[in-house]
């Protein structure tokens, strides 16, 4: 999935900070317990890996564009964005292993398991099935992430010094409305396309008998994982719906006033 979750900077939807949060530096302790966070010195650094990743995604898009009007098909698009796309999606393993050593406060599980579904699509799809890369389901997806990856990264790096203009924060909390559905599709498109190719060529597949009496198919595997996505994506709109909410609601305060 894309943008499933808010994760702090990173992959996507569920532990990214909540408004009322937005104006609180990471370092910041609570009154009863203090809370891991950057320092100065990791403020710079996720700030530094924020905007690259944020220009690596626009570096995407800017191709991506050129490619739609300077071709008009979405055939070889992937061949034209394979590289940067390839780095910088994988790049987003980093967000893992901040998690993992306090940089954010975000559920290093939940942020691999998001991470990871990207990368399926890059690493288990489109590299390795060269047909799947000429469908719509591509375009679809590649405009998805990036404008979603844009705004994200844009957003996580303004907060970490307070600096986020309402504007961007909006756009961060809206732009899923069409971005995350779209990009969803694209992925499922592309993964649907590429089905009879893996299965035609038993791509992955270790089948029996064998010496470690074990067999694993990669088509059936494939298939689970496009049908996971019928369960999770309503209840995890439902959560960015509220999240939304949440941040364009008028606080408590003003509501008592």
């Amino acid at each position: 999935f894309s943008d499933l979750l808010e994760t702090a900077p990173s992959l996507t939807y569920v532990c990214s900070p909540s408004p009322k949060d937005m104006s609180r530096p990471a370092t910041q302790s609570s009154a009863s317990k203090p809370k891991r966070g950057p320092g100065e010195a990791g403020k710079l650094y996720l700030a530094a890996y924020n905007f690259f990743q944020c220009a690596g995604w626009g570096y995407i898009l800017f191709c991506t564009l050129q490619h739609l009007m300077h071709k008009r098909t979405f055939k070889g698009l992937w061949p034209a964005v394979a590289c940067p796309t390839e780095i910088f999606q994988t790049l987003a393993l980093l967000e893992v292993v901040h998690c993992l050593v306090g940089l954010v406060s975000s559920n290093a599980f939940l942020t691999l398991i998001q991470i990871l579904s990207r990368l399926m699509v890059v690493w288990g799809i489109l590299v390795p099935v060269p047909e799947s890369q000429d469908q719509f389901g591509i375009t679809m997806l590649l405009v998805a992430w990036c404008l979603a990856e844009i705004t994200r990264y844009a957003f996580y790096g303004t907060t970490l010094y307070n600096s986020c203009p309402y504007l961007l924060a909006w756009c961060r909390y809206s732009f899923f409305l069409v971005l995350y559905p779209t990009g969803v599709s694209g992925e499922i498109v592309t993964m649907l396309y590429a089905l009879p190719y893996i299965r035609k060529r038993a791509l992955f597949t270790y089948s029996l008998p064998n010496q470690l009496n074990f067999s694993f198919d990669y088509y059936t595997f494939v298939i689970l994982v496009i049908a996971s996505y019928l369960p999770f994506f309503p209840q995890l709109f439902g959560h960015l719906l509220k999240q939304r909410k949440r941040f364009l609601s008028p606080s408590d305060d003003s509501k008592k006033k």
